[in-house]
């Protein structure tokens, strides 16, 4: 694994590369509240042939904060251009998750040429719901894992640890105001997995987003609530993981 760190817009973005020099670049976004951690139960398995590209966006994680009106999902999304420049990965795989899929979903948007394949977990790129109905579905799927035999996995607060706490409440100020940018989705060209929990919130926001793009597939993944990555981490790995395969 090596670490940089990435000086752009004013910020400096913590950066993490694992995986094969050669294999492709694979940039994964983190769902809210949370650093580049959260993704270290799917690591292993996706650094094994990809090259993954991890980063605290700006004010989250050991990233540094910024201008309060930088914080938005146009500026997330130019932010990982700047950091896939730094690896010099020109095109890569996109996946966001949660809060992550509204910067990859914008990425993708404004720079297509370098989105090889879109993958958004747990997608909505409207208002976020009502986080108290997050909550109990969240519950309803950790009772269905346990009724069936699976393992709920442990968190580890290391995940949700951030150099700047202030800031890191800022970032999650990226949607205020903005407008709901599902419509442009129709224009894109790359393939697209659009993944979410039956146990999910956003879910009828993925089926709406699924069923406008051109070339998107749903997945409606059991027993899962929001984000994927915390509720059945193994089972989002095998969906990534089978799409590159198949589309990449």
């Amino acid at each position: 694994m090596a670490e940089l760190k990435v000086t752009t817009g004013g910020v400096e973005l913590h950066v993490e590369v694992d995986g094969p020099e050669g294999g492709t670049p694979l940039a994964l976004i983190n769902p809210a509240r949370s650093n580049l951690g959260v993704h270290t139960p799917i690591m292993e398995r996706l650094a094994r042939e990809h090259r993954v590209v991890r980063h605290d966006w700006r004010g989250t994680g050991r990233s540094s904060g910024g201008e309060r009106a930088d914080y938005s999902f146009p500026q997330y999304a130019d932010d990982l251009a700047a950091v896939l420049d730094a690896v010099g990965a020109q095109t890569a795989v996109i996946c966001g998750c949660a809060y992550g899929a509204r910067t990859a979903a914008r990425f993708a948007l404004r720079h297509p040429q370098r989105t090889l394949l879109l993958a958004l977990f747990d997608v909505s790129l409207d208002q976020p719901v009502d986080q108290r109905l997050q909550r109990d579905l969240m519950l309803e799927a950790r009772r269905l894992r346990e009724e069936a035999g699976i393992g709920s996995p442990e968190l580890d607060r290391g995940w949700f640890a951030h150099t700047h706490e202030r800031e890191a409440l800022r970032s999650l100020t990226a949607h205020n105001d903005q407008p709901d940018p599902t419509p442009e989705l129709a224009e894109l060209s790359a393939p697209t997995l659009v993944a979410c929990g039956v146990q999910d919130a956003n879910l009828e926001e993925a089926r709406r987003i699924a069923a406008l793009m051109p070339d998107a597939e749903l997945h409606e993944m059991p027993m899962t609530s929001h984000p994927a990555v915390m509720s059945r981490p193994d089972l989002m790995a095998d969906l990534l993981l089978d799409f590159i395969r198949r589309r990449g």
